[in-house]
């Protein structure tokens, strides 16, 4: 008797089950990579967006501390206090600060000049001569004139963000005034992708802006007005090639929910894997009045991860392959074989073959029935020959 003359052999079902179990195995060992991977995407994405925050932080900080240091030098120009401090002439104000204006403006980026009086009306903008006497309720301002000290920090204007540095303005030990500094921080863009190669926009809620100065603005400065692209946010600045970029990112729901740097998932554009991101965005005053898209490209550790993965995969289908090729070589010569051979002796004693003697050294269920065939064939041949002996 072979295998071959088995309809439903045992090794079937046997092998069958394994089969399945293996297969089942694998299929849940590659569920379980595939979710390690997933979770590694998204721990080094918000790690991303974590970092991109530390760089604009820096930056600030480190800006900050050189508006500071130019403001020093500034204030201690006893000539231009003396002028402010007559508090008469503006334009003889604005001739002797414009020189020193344009210096620091070179070397530092300072783009906002404000000599304030103490009850916060502006007396002189020297980089817009021609608006002045409105009241500064800024938060850096009230800071400053409440604490009596030089306060920093990044404001909403009617059109951009500005970092600006107040400070308490003495003359001849008596307060005139405050003295502020400005500096436009669209460039932090910029300094944010070079440290950390991660593309930024900056989302600012429109509550806070002033559209018509913001369009004014976008159209005297030749650059995209972005007013409509979103309902109730505006882009202010990006590093995106393609501003249109960033309304596939995330939901405007997701913008109102940021209040800590997060991962939104990934994005494909141009045969790239791109991870989305944000962080939230505050003033002076710790108010979030927008948040920070951040776009990073994860192409090569998505390609590496499912290399990894399907590498991982491939050798567990080998080892449960080979697994499965030894489970049939065991199966055939330890089980299979034994009780095809043990049934093809059954047969020939059936025939009349009781001479046949059955022998195994086997301790386990197979020895265990061959031995009880063989006193099955001791006890028949005794039967027979005492039936002969009668007859």
């Amino acid at each position: 008797m072979d295998f071959g003359a088995l309809k439903r052999s045992i090794r079937f079902k046997m092998l069958g089950g394994i089969l399945i179990l293996e297969l089942l195995m694998v299929a849940v060992f590659s569920g379980v990579l595939l979710t390690s991977a997933r979770k590694d995407l998204a721990l080094n994405a918000t790690k991303a967006v974590e970092r991109s925050q530390g760089a604009y932080n820096l930056i600030l900080q480190g800006d900050a501390k050189m508006l500071s240091a130019a403001m020093d030098s500034f204030s201690t120009n006893a000539a231009v206090r003396q002028v402010y401090a007559e508090h008469q002439d503006r334009q003889k104000l604005l001739d002797a600060v414009k020189d020193i204006y344009q210096t620091n403006k070179s070397r530092y980026g300072i783009t906002h000049l404000y000599f304030i009086d103490k009850d916060g009306t502006c007396f002189l903008r020297a980089h817009d001569p021609g608006n002045f006497g409105d009241q500064i309720q800024r938060d850096t301002f009230l800071q400053a004139r409440a604490a009596g000290k030089t306060v920093s920090g990044i404001e909403l204007g009617k059109t951009a963000f500005a970092l600006r540095v107040v400070t308490p303005y003495i003359h001849a030990g008596n307060l005139v005034g405050f003295l502020e500094f400005g500096e436009e921080i669209d460039h932090f863009d910029q300094l944010v992708k070079r440290e950390t190669s991660v593309d930024v926009a900056v989302m600012v809620d429109k509550r806070y802006l002033d559209e018509a100065q913001y369009r004014k603005t976008m159209k005297a400065a030749g650059k995209t007005d972005s007013w409509g692209q979103f309902k109730e946010f505006v882009m202010v600045s990006t590093t995106l090639s393609d501003a249109r970029t960033a309304a596939a990112l995330v939901s405007e729901e997701d913008f109102r929910k940021t209040a800590a740097p997060e991962y939104f998932g990934t994005m494909d554009q141009r045969g790239a894997s791109l991870a989305k991101g944000a962080f939230p965005l505050k003033d002076s005053s710790g108010k979030q009045v927008g948040v920070v898209l951040t776009l990073n490209d994860v192409t090569s550790m998505k390609r590496n991860e499912r290399q990894a993965m399907w590498t991982l995969v491939l050798i567990t289908a080998l080892v449960f392959a080979g697994s499965f090729v030894l489970a049939l070589a065991y199966l055939r010569v330890e089980i299979l074989g034994p009780l095809v051979q043990l049934a093809g002796q059954a047969k020939e004693i059936s025939m009349g073959n009781v001479d046949l003697k059955l022998e195994t050294d086997r301790e386990d269920e197979i020895g265990l029935l061959i031995r009880a065939f063989e006193r099955m064939r001791v006890s028949l041949k005794k039967s027979l020959a005492m039936l002969t002996q009668q007859v």
